[in-house]
């Protein structure tokens, strides 16, 4: 808000609210998607579960084009390996570069599964390897497009999902 509003330059809010200048960046564009999303029209719950399954469709077949399709072209996914699991730490930013992403996550392999799961009140997908569970995703959908992925891989974050 202080740049965006008053004009202050990237260092000076960074000195006043002490953090680094990437920090403030990555701060204030996580601010400016929330009020996107905000502003945006309200997906209901069927059209939530549509997409996302939509979304696992062209996971499975390895359909980039459609997946990227189902994504605004801003789309930013954010992955948690939580230090434990091979992840980038750098949310990944862009419709197709997402897609990507989550294609080379979600390639099938044999032993390795991909469905659909409420997850925190939603449809989420869950990942599992050898009937494990390997990742859980969920989306925020604004618009009908896929506006930002969450991939939890961190196995101390997975943990309940693998009780038996």
């Amino acid at each position: 808000m202080l740049n965006d509003v008053f004009g202050m330059s990237p260092d000076t809010v960074a000195d006043i609210v002490g953090r680094t200048e990437s920090e403030c960046a990555e701060l204030a564009d996580r601010a400016r998607r929330y009020l996107r999303i905000q502003r945006a029209r309200p997906t209901t719950p069927k059209e939530h579960d549509i997409l996302v399954r939509a979304v696992r469709q062209a996971c499975m077949s390895g359909d980039a084009e459609l997946l990227a399709a189902l994504l605004s072209p801003d789309a930013t996914a954010s992955f948690d390996g939580g230090g434990k699991v091979r992840a980038s730490s750098r949310p990944v930013r862009g419709g197709r570069q997402v897609a990507d992403s989550l294609l080379t996550l979600l390639a099938r392999r044999s032993r390795t599964t991909l469905s659909t799961h409420s997850v925190n009140g939603r449809t989420g997908l869950v990942a599992r390897y050898d009937h494990q569970v390997a990742a859980v995703i969920t989306f925020d959908i604004a618009d009908h497009l896929v506006v930002q992925v969450w991939i939890v891989l961190n196995p101390d974050k997975l943990h309940s999902w693998n009780r038996t």
